[in-house]
């Protein structure tokens, strides 16, 4: 469902598009060669009358060198949603980026209206304009990191701790972490404080969502948009495992919101308590099962875009 528009917070690039783009590719990408991989990219990007430098990235201490804000150069990162979600928790300000999708998901660039295939992203980077959107604070035991898509707790989270994989895309991996989760699934009781004001939630599943997608292609807060401001919690009470399967579909469906036994509402922040019943995922991350403070920090990241819309 499209998202409300904010013109005001989407502005034209002054001037000419940037004459120079760094491409930083991430090797680890499960795309990363789909569709002639970053020569291609970088070919479209000259045409487009950009002087291009290709940065072949392995490791996030090689992206830190280049995440830094300089006047007339735009970093366009090459890969899936795990690029970015490892972008935006380097020290120091954020630059403006372009996304071109790499990966299996590309939730972050669906939600954003950026072409998936590499001409049309790039065409984007060059000629869109950039606009603020929100990412999440989150602080735990293990430290602080900062989401982009949201967070899991419940039966997805136990299934991507048990994920072990190079990147998101492994089928095998992931249907035998799903597999293993299942078996030792029960639903949990969660506490969460929002303005010093506990309640318990049962839930088999929660989502606290920067954007409607997370995950493989589950439009699980079909109506959050990140540029509001707010996080959209959704919880889903699951009697047993026996109803994960039918969950599971509905959630790629994007129907679950009118079925028994779901709740959404919004909220700027709250903490999460598991009581050590789940893990706290945000994005990818293990956050540990230990309480976790979530905040909204609106407008922290500006990305290159050719409309100001969520699809």
């Amino acid at each position: 469902m499209p998202a409300q528009q904010h013109p005001d917070e989407t502005t034209t690039r002054p001037g000419a598009p940037p004459a120079e783009v760094v491409l930083v590719a991430n090797a680890n990408a499960s795309g990363i060669r789909r569709d002639g991989g970053p020569e291609r990219v970088a070919a479209e990007l000259t045409a487009l009358g950009a002087r291009v430098e290709v940065v072949l990235t392995h490791s996030v201490d090689e992206m830190a060198r280049l995440w830094r804000p300089e006047p007339g150069r735009l970093l366009a990162l090459l890969g899936g949603d795990g690029t970015l979600h490892s972008a935006v928790n380097l020290p120091g300000p954020a630059p403006e980026v372009a996304l071109i999708p790499a990966g299996g998901a590309n939730n972050v660039a669906r939600c954003l209206g950026i072409p998936t295939d590499p001409a049309g992203a790039a065409r984007v980077a060059m000629t869109g304009a950039p606009t603020a959107i929100d990412l999440i604070e989150c602080r735990s035991a293990a430290g602080r990191v900062i989401a982009v898509e949201g967070l899991s707790v419940g039966f997805l989270a136990l299934a991507r701790a048990r994920y072990h994989a190079s990147n998101s895309s492994d089928v095998p991996a992931a249907i035998a972490a799903g597999a293993a989760a299942l078996v030792h699934f029960h639903p949990l009781d969660v506490r969460l404080v929002e303005h010093g004001d506990p309640r318990v939630v049962h839930i088999g599943q929660l989502f606290v969502a920067n954007m409607p997608c997370y995950g493989t292609h589950l439009r699980v807060a079909p109506h959050a948009d990140p540029r509001d401001g707010l996080l959209d919690v959704v919880a889903l009470d699951i009697p047993g495992r026996r109803a994960i399967p039918a969950m599971l579909v509905r959630l790629r469906r994007g129907t679950h919101l009118a079925h028994r036994g779901v709740r959404e509402w919004r909220a700027a922040g709250m903490r999460i308590e598991t009581r050590g019943r789940s893990p706290v995922r945000a994005d990818a991350e293990d956050l540990g099962s230990g309480p976790v403070d979530v905040r909204v920090l609106p407008g922290a990241l500006r990305v290159v875009v050719s409309a100001p819309r969520c699809a």
